[in-house]
C-alpha cells in the first residue's frame, strides 16, 4: 500500500490541512522509505538511523512553532509539545516522566545531533553514550517490511515494541520505530485540538497574507 497518511479531524482548517500535506510529503514519507533500509539485495547497507531521527526532530520542531504555539523560545515549545501531546501514557514502561523524556529528546538527541554532530560542545560536558536503535529483521541485516511500517502508521494501537526513550547509567537509548509511531500519534492528537487549530489557522493566515502582500 505504501505510506499511510495521518488521520485528520474533518473540522481541521484548510490552511492547517495544506501545511500537514507538505509535512507528510517532505518529512514523513521520507521516514517511511528510510524504515525499509537496509536492503542488502540492492547493496544498500546503511540503515539511516541518525538521518531518520533528524527528520523526525525537524518535524517536531517545525510543528511546535507553526501548529502548536506561536510565542516563546523554540526549545521550550519543542519540549512542551512533546510533554503535552506525545502518548507517554501508552509507553510499555514508565521509567522516565514525560518531562524527563522531552528534556532528553531535546537536549541529548535534537540539539547535539543537529548542531554538534552528536557532541555537546555548548555545555563542554562529557556526555554518556547515546544509542539510536532500530527494529530489524533477517538476522539484523534488513529493514522493516512494508506491512510492519504500515502497522506503525496505524496509530490506533501501539505496536509491541520498546519504549521511545530508555535512560540507563551507562547510555541513553532512542528507539526509532517507537518515536515514529509516537510522533504520528502526537500530531493527530494535536490536530484534534480545536482551540490549538483555530489559533494555528489565524497564525498561518497572517503569514500567507504577509507573503501575498510582499509579492504584489
Amino acid at each position: 500500500m505504501g505510506y499511510r497518511g495521518l488521520k485528520i479531524d474533518p473540522s481541521t482548517p484548510e490552511t492547517v490541512r495544506k501545511l500537514v500535506e507538505k509535512l507528510e510529503t517532505h518529512y514523513l514519507c521520507d521516514v517511511h522509505s528510510m524504515l525499509r533500509l537496509p536492503i542488502p539485495n540492492y547493496r544498500i547497507m546503511a540503515g539511516c538511523n541518525f538521518a531518520t531521527v533528524q527528520v523526525l526532530m525537524a518535524t517536531v520542531g517545525g510543528v511546535s512553532t507553526t501548529l502548536y504555539c506561536h510565542s516563546g523560545g523554540k526549545g521550550k515549545r519543542f519540549k512542551d509539545l512533546l510533554i503535552g501531546y506525545y502518548p507517554w501514557s501508552l509507553e510499555p514502561t514508565n521509567t522516565v516522566t514525560p518531562e524527563q523524556a522531552a528534556d532528553v529528546i531535546c537536549s541529548v538527541f535534537r540539539n547535539p545531533l543537529t548542531h554538534d554532530l552528536g557532541l555537546d560542545i555548548e555545555k563542554k560536558a562529557k556526555t554518556l553514550s547515546v544509542e539510536i536503535k532500530r527494529r530489524v529483521t533477517k538476522n539484523k541485516t534488513r529493514g522493516l517490511p512494508e506491512k510492519e511500517i504500515e502497522a506503525l502508521e496505524n496509530t490506533a494501537v501501539r505496536p509491541n515494541m520498546s519504549p521511545t526513550v530508555t535512560v540507563r547509567t551507562d547510555t541513553t537509548v532512542l528507539f526509532v520505530e517507537a518515536l515514529y509511531w509516537g510522533v504520528r500519534r502526537m500530531f493527530e492528537d494535536l490536530l484534534a485540538d480545536k482551540t490549538r487549530m483555530q489559533s494555528a489557522d489565524s497564525f498561518l493566515a497572517s503569514l500567507l497574507g504577509s507573503a501575498h502582500h510582499c509579492s504584489v
